[in-house]
């Protein structure tokens, strides 16, 4: 089944009317080669098996319905109508909020991401397995927590115990569909999440000529923050200080969310060559636009790839997950390290 990670009504925004094939094309811009004008909204973001799930083979189905329903059908009622007379409400924030986030969650290069998370549960796994003291702490904790709840014990849960269990975990969790198990669940819980620092941010749109457009990358909601010397750092978390949220809907407007989050400093609108850029490092592969512009595809070139969720972009590097899962089996509140 090929599923849409990008919705087909927003990349039909900035499409144009092509003479030859009569229809709606877009202009795919991509790392080291020339535009291309024929891609067809239909399918330029359309993967096979994208939303499959390894344990439920109607669920595939079932997530692209939810997906429609509840966060694109909604906003596809106004999304042309977004321009710089657009009129803000709570329900249509509401609304964005929810399209931004699952927009976000839904891109290949999300996906990607849930390969990283994969490995990073088994490295913590093993790391456990191999620490005979937190073994030993953790088999106590079991041994206390079943007592605790009245369970009649003929000895207590062993070092022994609590590795074996460590080992059938490490098993189920290097299956080779993990990271595509790993992304449903993301997906589905993001589903159920609401964003109320950005829904009780700053909303804004930023506008543009025909001349000058913007264009959508594959992964087309993006986030920066800049710095006091007017630095952009891509790829900061929705709750990290300072962080402002971007998404193009068209070749002249882009909503411009700012997070109801801690600042330091004052938010400075952001450029559309300074959009565009964003969107070239967080995309996969493409980039689309509605003209063909060599400067446009000289200030995305370099640009394309530079952003790996996961790995250069939305890491979880500094926290320590050997130290956050033998908390959770200790009965404490995990702590980011």
């Amino acid at each position: 089944m090929f599923s849409h990670t990008v919705p087909k009504k927003l990349l039909k925004q900035f499409a144009y009317d092509d003479p030859c094939t009569k229809s709606k094309r877009l202009w795919q811009y991509q790392k080291g080669l020339p535009p291309w004008r024929k891609a067809s909204p239909q399918r330029a973001t359309a993967w096979d098996g994208h939303f499959a799930d390894p344990a439920n083979a109607a669920k595939e189905a079932e997530l692209e319905l939810r997906l429609k329903q509840d966060f694109e059908d909604p906003v596809n009622e106004f999304i042309e109508s977004i321009d710089a007379a657009f009129t803000w409400n709570p329900e249509k924030v509401r609304l964005l909020t929810g399209y931004i986030t699952i927009l976000f969650n839904r891109s290949r290069a999300r996906r990607a991401a849930s390969a990283e998370n994969a490995r990073i549960k088994i490295e913590a796994l093993q790391s456990l397995y191999g620490n005979e003291d937190r073994l030993a702490q953790v088999a106590h904790q079991r041994t206390k927590e079943l007592i605790e709840r009245g369970v009649w014990l003929t000895r207590p849960v062993t070092k022994r115990d609590v590795r074996e269990s460590i080992k059938q975990q490490i098993a189920e969790h290097s299956r080779p569909d993990e990271a595509q198990r790993d992304y449903i669940q993301a997906l589905e819980t993001m589903m159920n999440f609401r964003d109320e620092a950005m829904r009780n941010g700053h909303w804004e749109i930023i506008t543009t000529d025909a001349a000058h457009p913007f264009v959508i990358g594959d992964a087309p909601v993006v986030t920066m923050e800049r710095t006091e010397g007017n630095l952009l750092y891509f790829a900061m978390g929705f709750a990290r200080p300072n962080v402002e949220v971007f998404l193009p809907v068209s070749p002249t407007a882009c909503i411009h969310a700012v997070p109801r989050v801690t600042r330091t400093r004052e938010v400075q609108r952001p450029s559309v060559i300074e959009v565009n850029r964003a969107q070239a490092a967080f995309a996969t592969k493409h980039c689309f636009g509605s003209i063909n512009s060599p400067e446009i595809d000289a200030v995305l070139q370099p640009q394309f790839g530079s952003i790996r969720l996961g790995i250069t972009g939305f890491n979880t590097r500094h926290i320590d997950y050997s130290q956050v899962l033998f908390d959770i089996l200790m009965g404490r509140r995990p702590r980011a390290a």
